[in-house]
């Protein structure tokens, strides 16, 4: 979707926020960041530990591709055009272009120079990065590893949270991803320090299985087994969620 056309269907609810990848072409980037702005994204989020596609075995065992047609169309006009550099393990990124196109804090702080929205950075895993990021004044922190389909063997994010939470001191938002499948994971995320956090594949399955009604039915279903979980741990209100009620 172009990012110009998220803005006609607006946001009911929510802080509408565009994800970034820095790109090689710095003009270009900048040209991402002020189309998000004008069309009234109220934050970037900017993901900064996948410069590449992981391996993604099951993908190819399914012999999964896109169909003819589908392209990144935000980045269309960029210089070289992005495609597959090549096969899964065939060793062609070690000390390539998108390795060296990686996002550095340098990049950081030139992305917040360029717009006056709040950004985010996708991909923090670490208490250290959590520190890094306060010193850049970044204005919030998303606890990712990518579902998995980036590094199979990253920790879970749940189980590096309390630390990078801890690490952030409440200054900024810090959200959660990665492993939230019911409203019992919304329920210890909260626990454990996230301010909120963020659902991808349950919404595609209900998609895939109902379309709209589908996505809606398992916002209702995530919903109604955290007030759930809520009631039978005594919570009346988000607020009352708190650390001592998980038992690790």
């Amino acid at each position: 979707m172009y990012l110009e056309r998220s803005e006609t269907a607006r946001w009911r609810s929510g802080l509408a926020r565009s994800r970034l990848y820095v790109q090689p072409d710095r003009g270009f980037t900048r040209e991402l960041v002020q189309r998000a702005q004008s069309a009234g994204y109220q934050a970037l989020v900017v993901t900064v530990d996948a410069p590449v596609s992981g391996l993604r075995n099951r993908e190819q065992r399914a012999g999964f591709t896109l169909p003819p047609g589908i392209e990144a169309i935000n980045l269309r006009g960029m210089r070289p055009s992005p495609q597959q550099t090549g096969e899964a393990g065939s060793g062609v990124l070690l000390g390539g272009p998108l390795l060296a196109a990686a996002p550095t804090w340098n990049d950081i702080e030139w992305v917040r120079s360029l717009t006056s929205l709040p950004v985010l950075l996708k991909g923090i895993m670490t208490m250290e990065d959590a520190k890094r990021a306060m010193d850049a004044n970044i204005g919030g922190i998303v606890v990712s590893n990518h579902g998995g389909r980036t590094l199979d063997a990253q920790p879970s994010t749940i189980g590096v949270l309390p630390d990078i939470a801890d690490a952030v001191g409440g200054r900024v938002p810090v959200l959660l991803d990665s492993g939230i499948r019911r409203g019992s994971d919304v329920f210890k995320a909260l626990a454990l320090g996230a301010t909120a956090v963020l659902v991808g594949r349950p919404y595609v399955y209900g998609l895939a299985a109902a379309g709209a009604v589908g996505v809606s039915h398992v916002i209702h279903i995530l919903r109604a087994e955290l007030e759930l979980t809520m009631a039978l741990t005594g919570c009346r209100t988000l607020g009352d969620i708190s650390p001592a009620l998980i038992q690790r």
